[in-house]
C-alpha cells in the first residue's frame, strides 16, 4: 500500500537524485535534437559545382522525360533536354554555378543533341536548370562523375 506524501515532509535524497536524473535526460534529449537539426542543415546532399553528368552513348534512358530549360546566352529562349536523345549521341553536363533563391544551377552542355527538332539546345550551351530537374537528370545517368578505368600497362 502506497502512502501519499504530506506537504510538510522533508524531501529525501532519492527524490533529489530522481529529479536530477530526469533533468539530465531531458537536457541530453534537447542537446541531441539541436545537434541533429544543425547536422541536417550543414549537409548538402544535392548537386555541387564541378559535378559532371555523363550521358554515355547508347545508354538506356527514360524515353518520356523532357525538361524545359533557359539558355543563359539568350534569356528569353528556352530549349529542351531529353535524356534519351542526349544519350543517343553522347555528351555531358557540367555544373558551373549554383544559385540559392530560387535554387537553380547554371550548367554547360557539350554533346551531340539535347532534343529533337527546334527544341534542341545545340551541341554546346549554357543552361539554367532547377534543382529537382538536375537531380532527376543525375539519377538518370547514375549519379555525378565519370567512370574510372585503368589503362593497359599500369
Amino acid at each position: 500500500m502506497k502512502w501519499r506524501r504530506h506537504t510538510n515532509e522533508p524531501v529525501g535524497a532519492g527524490d533529489i537524485a530522481r529529479t536530477a536524473m530526469l533533468a539530465s535526460l531531458i537536457a541530453g534529449l534537447l542537446v541531441s535534437g539541436v545537434a541533429m537539426v544543425s547536422a541536417a542543415t550543414a549537409f548538402d546532399i544535392g548537386p555541387k559545382v564541378g559535378d559532371i553528368l555523363v550521358f554515355r552513348q547508347g545508354a538506356r534512358m527514360p524515353n518520356d522525360w523532357e525538361f524545359t530549360v533557359a539558355n543563359t546566352a539568350l534569356p528569353a529562349v528556352t530549349c529542351s533536354l531529353r535524356p534519351e536523345v542526349m544519350a543517343s549521341g553522347g555528351g555531358s553536363l557540367v555544373v558551373e554555378e549554383r544559385f540559392q533563391h530560387p535554387r537553380t544551377f547554371r550548367v554547360h552542355w557539350a554533346g551531340a543533341h539535347t532534343s529533337d527538332g527546334t527544341a534542341d539546345c545545340g551541341n554546346s550551351a549554357e543552361l539554367v536548370l532547377s534543382s529537382p530537374d538536375l537531380v532527376l537528370l543525375s539519377n538518370a545517368v547514375g549519379g555525378a562523375g565519370v567512370e574510372h578505368k585503368t589503362f593497359a600497362g599500369f
